[in-house]
């Protein structure tokens, strides 16, 4: 949802004599030129930009929420969050979003008029503000050179996919614009030293005290995610290894969150395992409401978000495979604690698995308000106080689990987990 937001205003050029960030964007030209030659990608035409204010920006992140695509995407997220816990069952998800972006958004590229946005709060501080220019001129770059509205263009049921596309776009930039900073003052690139590139993903992280600091975790994360993970991910390709390299990742694009955590697996192209369910015809009143990939960084932010420690979940979620999420509603019905969640994960090993599946039982013992009613090695089930219930099982490599399933369903629906839910055969990567 976040790269759907765009903001644009134009600026008054009798503000160019007084205003430090009209003075900036009057060197755009240059600072493009500069950004062009760091990052080695050609400035086809001149770049355009516009300058909002943080009323103007709230106002267009609106206007663009009530377009009828936004909102249905946007309520499908937040539906599938709020059944799984990730945020609260109350919150107004799209509110949320445009409330963090207003308060987050000091830079914007829009792809679609091939103009730069630079929010006046990014002004305050005339070297941060030159740091925003720069990353979205190398946007700009990077849609010259690659068609980024293209490149990013993804299916809606692929979220991971499209989260790591978006992670390479942005640790791009990211990269770019302390390489241009340090160019300037005759220091070479530090990405050969992998502890530099960790310390600065590290300090991308610690609290700022805005509104981010406050947002649901799983929230919080995703949005972090493009720019801490894809600036480490970028940081080690470019180790040992020119821009050229990030040129050809844009060509051969990552496929993963997993491949953006670990860049040795975009290396040896460790494709995801295909995951289909369908409903389950014991749910027949129910409609599809979301289908989506959560990737090794989604079931990392299921467990984070109920109380699993970061290493420990990490570790866990180490070893993904692949995975499909759906969430399943009533027409008339679309409250979220009278949803269905239903998920199979696929791991690289039965040990993988065995991990997950043991971290996983672990989240959903804190998730869920009720009763263990069944427990064993590879099965779990639960009866929560509201009458519904949940089941996890593993069966060597594979998970499957029901979250929210009104008790009186939960024995059909869990005869059919294993047969509504199957992997996809994927032809062998030609090398």
């Amino acid at each position: 949802m976040a790269t759907a937001f765009v903001a644009t205003f134009a600026v008054g050029t009798a503000q160019a004599d007084t205003d430090p960030l009209a003075a900036l964007l009057a060197r755009t030209d240059a600072i493009a030129k500069q950004v062009a030659k760091q990052r080695g990608l050609p400035l086809k035409k001149k770049v355009e930009q516009e300058v909002l204010d943080r009323d103007e920006l709230r106002a267009r992140l609106v206007k663009l929420a009530g377009e009828q695509k936004t909102q249905t995407e946007t309520r499908a997220e937040g539906l599938a969050l709020a059944r799984w816990g990730m945020i609260p069952l109350d919150t107004d998800y799209l509110q949320l979003m445009i409330d963090l972006l207003t308060d987050q958004i000091a830079g914007y590229y829009d792809p679609d008029t091939k103009k730069l946005t630079i929010s006046k709060s990014a002004g305050a501080d005339p070297d941060w503000a030159e740091m925003v220019l720069a990353h979205e001129l190398d946007h700009a770059l990077q849609d010259q050179t690659f068609d980024i509205k293209k490149f990013e263009d993804v299916p809606d049921t692929e979220g991971d996919a499209a989260l790591a596309r978006q992670a390479l776009v942005e640790g791009d930039g990211v990269a770019l614009m302390i390489e241009l900073m340090l160019a300037r003052k005759n220091v070479p690139p530090p990405w050969r030293d992998p502890m530099v590139s960790r310390e600065l993903s590290l300090a991308m992280a610690l609290p700022s005290g805005d509104s981010l600091d406050s947002a649901p975790l799983a929230v919080r994360e995703a949005l972090l995610f493009p720019y801490r993970a894809g600036f480490t991910f970028v940081a080690a390709l470019r180790r040992k290894q020119p821009w050229s390299a990030i040129d050809a990742a844009f060509k051969r694009p990552p496929r993963s969150t997993e491949q953006i955590l670990h860049p040795d697996k975009y290396r040896d192209d460790e494709v995801p395992i295909g995951v289909e369910i369908k409903p389950p015809a014991a749910l027949a009143e129910y409609q599809l409401a979301s289908s989506t990939v959560w990737g090794e960084l989604g079931f990392s932010l299921l467990l984070r978000s109920h109380d699993i420690d970061e290493r420990s979940a990490t570790l866990a979620a180490d070893g993904w495979g692949g995975d499909r999420v759906i969430t399943l509603a009533k027409a008339d019905d679309p409250k979220p604690e009278h949803a269905i969640a239903i998920a199979r994960f696929e791991w690289d090993s039965e040990a993988d698995a065995i991990e997950a599946h043991q971290a996983a039982v672990k989240a959903l013992d804190r998730a869920i308000t009720g009763g263990t009613v069944e427990h064993g090695e590879t099965l779990t089930r639960w009866l929560a106080f509201d009458g519904t219930a949940t089941v996890a099982e593993r069966r060597g490599t594979s998970i499957v689990i029901a979250h929210g399933v009104p008790v009186r369903l939960l024995d059909a629906v869990q005869a059919e987990l294993w047969t509504i839910s199957s992997t996809i055969v994927t032809p062998p990567t030609k090398k």
